[in-house]
């Protein structure tokens, strides 16, 4: 058997430029026709596509009521479930309101798409699929959002993104005023129980201190211990008195007498100052003053911090009451949609570019082949024994002569 010598890369390269020129007619019709008739669709058969796009800025920032909150309730998962969002969750409503199908359908209804885009099919969602496919959305990298809309006519296409922006800031308003009437019911409902509580404790409170006559305990306090040391020293200043006046008089004095009687009311004062018998006076017993002043912080604490949350829920509900009544425009329009003339597509030049190559591939690869049946045919090879058994079968109804 003979060596075969093996084929270079420019051997390849030229038997196939070869075969092709043997059939040049044959491929310069396969490319020709279908560049001719591609040319022809996307120049005067495929209608064109322009584009409008617009950039808005995301909504305006919540953070300080947000913040307060969530000092208020200690974590953001009370503030969800109360319907206050944050500035992220804001973004993300408007990107759920812009891709939703009821704005995706008032748009249809509006421009009445299913007659501009001759759609006859029997389902809408086959429709919503159609317009979705020219409308877009996105975050650029400056975290603005970034919308867009493709179609045969450019003005149509200003009109669907500025009806869009329009209706998408109504129903982002309509959101966040629903959001702040949810949160001020609530905060009135708390507001209203904790001005409940509030009217009672203090009621309670002043209960308390009339009947155990405690205003001010600090200052209660200190002037009992200063009236009982008032009366102390008096105590003692009357037993040296009497000492002195008994070693020199004797009991039976006249001034040891008077001295008695005055020492009899100096106990007699310190007696019921220490039993609470001057709390009229505001006095204090003090044995029960700790308890009676730890009872009396307790109920003051409470008090107060009762109205630490009472002012901070009534601050609430009016700053739920001005954002449920506030209507501002939340989505500013940066760059506005206008009529852009430059085609987006078709893309003629890349559409004729591949068409050529394609079915110049198609065509050298066919002749090619041919070629190389027919060399395989003349040395009765078992590939060719295969080929013609495979368009006997294929061509069966041609009969051999």
């Amino acid at each position: 058997m003979e060596k075969q010598e093996s084929i270079g890369f420019v051997e390849i390269c030229l038997r196939i430029l070869n075969n092709d020129l043997k059939h040049f007619k044959f491929v310069a019709t396969c490319v020709l026709i279908p560049t001719i008739v591609v040319f022809i669709m996307v120049m005067w058969v495929v209608k064109p596509k322009y584009a409008a796009s617009a950039i808005v800025t995301p909504p305006a920032s919540t953070q300080p009521v947000s913040g307060m909150l969530s000092g208020l309730m200690g974590s953001s998962g009370m503030s969800s479930l109360l319907g206050i969002s944050m500035d992220n969750e804001d973004v993300n409503a408007v990107w759920t309101i812009l891709n939703s199908w009821e704005l995706h359908n008032m748009v249809i209804q509006k421009f009445d798409l299913a007659k501009h885009y001759e759609f006859k099919g029997k389902f809408h969602a086959d429709l919503l699929k159609q317009f979705r496919k020219n409308f877009g959305l996105e975050l650029n990298k400056e975290d603005m959002l970034s919308l867009y809309f493709k179609d045969t006519d450019p003005k149509l296409a200003v009109e669907v993104i500025e009806f869009m922006l329009v209706k998408a800031d109504s129903a982002f308003n309509a959101f966040k005023t629903k959001q702040a009437r949810q949160s001020r019911e609530y905060f009135q409902s708390r507001l209203d129980s904790c001005e409940h509580v509030l009217d009672s404790l203090i009621k309670e409170f002043v209960d308390f201190q009339v009947s155990n006559n405690v205003y001010e305990p600090n200052v209660q306090l200190e002037a009992t211990i200063k009236y009982l040391s008032e009366l102390q020293a008096m105590r003692e200043e009357v037993g040296i008195e009497m000492n002195f006046e008994k070693l020199d008089r004797g009991e039976n004095s006249k001034r040891y007498q008077e001295l008695s009687k005055r020492a009899k009311g100096v106990n007699s004062a310190l007696g019921s100052a220490l039993k609470g018998k001057h709390s009229n006076i505001g006095l204090l017993e003090l044995k029960k003053s700790p308890e009676l002043y730890s009872e009396y912080l307790r109920r003051e604490t409470e008090i107060r911090i009762q109205e630490a949350m009472y002012k901070i829920l009534r601050q609430q509900s009016e700053q739920m009451r001005l954002e449920e009544a506030k209507r501002l425009t939340n989505l500013h329009v940066l760059e506005p949609p206008w009529e852009n003339d430059k085609k987006i597509s078709p893309k003629r030049g890349l559409i004729l570019i591949f068409t050529v190559f394609f079915t110049f591939f198609c065509a050298s690869l066919l002749c090619n082949f041919v070629e190389f049946m027919r060399a395989e045919s003349r040395t009765n090879t078992r590939t060719a024994a295969e080929w013609d058994f495979f368009v006997k079968k294929i061509f069966f109804w041609r009969k051999s002569k």
